[in-house]
């Protein structure tokens, strides 16, 4: 049985301010591509990692393009739900958003938690499984989202999420998951998304863990100046075969990431820097990001969890009642 997996398409009608190209039909033409591939290497189905669109309350008009695309295909798509696709983080809100939406419509599959699905090929029995992005997924209890058990009766299994998977620590700050916490998963391959640098793929113990990295590059740090969008074909018989496959309609990072703005927003980042530096030199914030805000608070005060949880859900339901008023920007909390 034959898997094609890619993530982070974040499907938006505006261009981001460090793209040359007019980003939209340049994604269009690369999720045309992905689908191509998958008609071309003969896919059974196809997997999206998640942050499928940019906003959860992205323009019908602009969803319907994507409808009318994916429609001219007949391969099952599965899918976790990102950040951006909920509102406050919150994967309870999926039903009052466009995912959510294409998901009742049988367009997209959304793998809920816990929920297993058995595909047979032959005497293979394959269980696909999916974690969908929440508040504190990279928490303490990180293993419960990335770690699954393989049914009696299944011979491989594969378990997808949107979390900050990565192969080495990150900065001091982020919440994040390393491949070697866990490396005890039963999942034969581990797919995951979020993180749109990706990594090369790794084997542990027979297991592999991937993640190719966004679709789309939209800031022009020099790691995004440097990769190439790709996709993941996944072959599974007696044994596991991952392709990585470059897209052929994307452009060298130079060609489509305008460093003109790069001089200024150093010194934009700069400025920031020292700005948090002096919040952080207080000792009572070490980030302005608002959930890591929260998090301080509830710490410094002993707050329960269950509060927390309830503050980001109300910001949640705040930039859902934002976004239907018409407001065109809300506040980012991921």
């Amino acid at each position: 049985m034959r898997f094609l997996f890619f993530t982070d398409t974040h499907i938006k009608g505006t261009n981001p301010q460090n793209r040359k190209d007019n980003f939209l039909e340049t994604l269009q033409k690369k999720i045309k591509e992905v689908l191509d591939i998958a008609v071309e290497k003969k896919v059974d189905v196809i997997l999206h990692g998640g942050d499928i669109f940019d906003r959860p309350d992205v323009s019908p008009s602009l969803v319907r393009e994507f409808v009318v695309l994916l429609n001219k295909y007949s391969i099952p798509v599965y899918a976790v739900a990102g950040n951006h696709d909920i509102y406050g983080q919150n994967p309870l809100t999926v039903n009052r958003t466009m995912l959510g939406l294409l998901d009742g419509m049988g367009i997209i599959k959304l793998i809920q938690p816990g929920e297993k699905l058995i595909f047979e090929d032959g005497p293979r029995k394959i269980q696909l499984t999916g974690q969908p992005y929440f508040y504190g997924i990279d928490g303490e209890d990180k293993r419960q989202s990335y770690m699954v058990e393989k049914s009696h009766d299944v011979n491989f299994a594969i378990h997808m999420v949107h979390g900050m998977l990565l192969e080495k620590p990150f900065f001091e700050g982020m919440s994040y998951t390393l491949i070697e916490e866990i490396v005890g998963t039963q999942a034969d391959i581990t797919l995951s998304g979020h993180y749109h640098t990706g990594f090369n793929t790794k084997v542990i113990d027979g297991k592999f863990f991937i993640n190719p990295g966004s679709l789309v590059r939209i800031n022009n740090s020099m790691n995004e100046l440097l990769r190439m969008p790709k996709v993941i074909i996944i072959d599974i018989n007696e044994n596991i075969d991952i392709i990585e496959t470059n897209l052929n309609c994307a452009l060298p990072g130079d060609e489509v990431l305008d460093r003109t703005k790069v001089q200024a927003l150093a010194f934009r980042e700069k400025k920031l820097a020292e700005f948090i530096q002096g919040i952080y030199s207080t000792g009572q914030y070490n980030t302005i990001n608002i959930n890591k805000i929260i998090e301080e608070i509830s710490r410094q005060q002993n707050i329960k969890e269950e509060v927390v949880k309830e503050a980001l859900q109300r910001i949640g339901a705040a930039q859902e009642m934002l976004s239907q008023n018409g407001g065109e920007e809300y506040p980012e909390v991921s």
